[in-house]
């Protein structure tokens, strides 16, 4: 329950990788947000972090290959961490 609105959408683009947080958007408010969106490429860790009004997308200006190991994951302060599939 909350897939919706908290499991991490990647996008792969020629020289970025673009996060969103649900395929219906989520919530940004005080009491109620994503603290944060990452991806791990190959053992690195990249993070973006956000705060109530943002949206909840982040993008990270780096290139993917095929075959790398991406994972994406977000943090809501209420409903704890999240992963994409």
């Amino acid at each position: 329950e909350g897939n919706e609105k908290h499991v991490p959408i990647v996008k792969k683009l020629k020289s970025k990788v673009k996060v969103k947080v649900g395929a219906k958007k989520h919530p940004m408010e005080e009491n109620h947000y994503i603290e944060f969106i990452e991806i791990l490429v190959n053992g690195k860790s990249y993070k973006q972090f956000l705060k109530p009004n943002d949206k909840p997308i982040a993008e990270f200006k780096l290139v993917v290959n095929e075959g790398d190991s991406l994972i994406a994951r977000c943090y809501c302060n209420l409903h704890g961490v999240w992963k994409s599939l």
